[in-house]
């Protein structure tokens, strides 16, 4: 299945979110390319590669849509900034649920964006590359 094959199965609520996600994530990270496939236990994911090591993914849940975050993982000081200003949403380690763009509006993930894309993600690409 394609990206937008799958978008298209979802709801109104979810395609708007994903489509605005994808557009954020592309327009203020030109370090990532995009693909389709399984991440975890989700067979339909939409993930962001640098260098083919995971920074980015978008995943669609039974009653949630979930944005996750390598960088956000590896940075603390993030998820608590996005804490601040989001607090509909809930919070796992590296990601962050939420229903609507509502709970996690466009001018939030654009701040967060623009902050994760200038950050050096290469100890993390190192440090995957050395366990292959």
């Amino acid at each position: 299945m394609e990206i937008e094959q799958y978008i298209s199965t979802l709801s109104q609520t979810e395609q708007q979110a994903i489509s605005q996600f994808r557009k954020v994530i592309l327009e203020n990270d030109k370090a990532v390319s995009e693909s389709f496939g399984k991440f975890m236990s989700n067979p339909n994911a939409i993930s962001y590669n640098e260098q083919g090591v995971f920074k980015y993914g978008l995943t669609v849940a039974k009653n949630y849509i979930s944005f996750h975050s390598l960088v956000m993982y590896s940075n603390p000081q993030l998820i608590d900034e996005l804490k601040s200003k989001l607090p509909k949403a809930k919070f796992q380690k590296g990601c962050i649920n939420f229903k609507s763009l509502d709970e996690f509006p466009e001018s939030v993930l654009i701040d967060h964006m623009q902050i994760s894309s200038k950050i050096d993600f290469s100890p993390v690409i190192n440090r995957y590359l050395k366990k292959k």
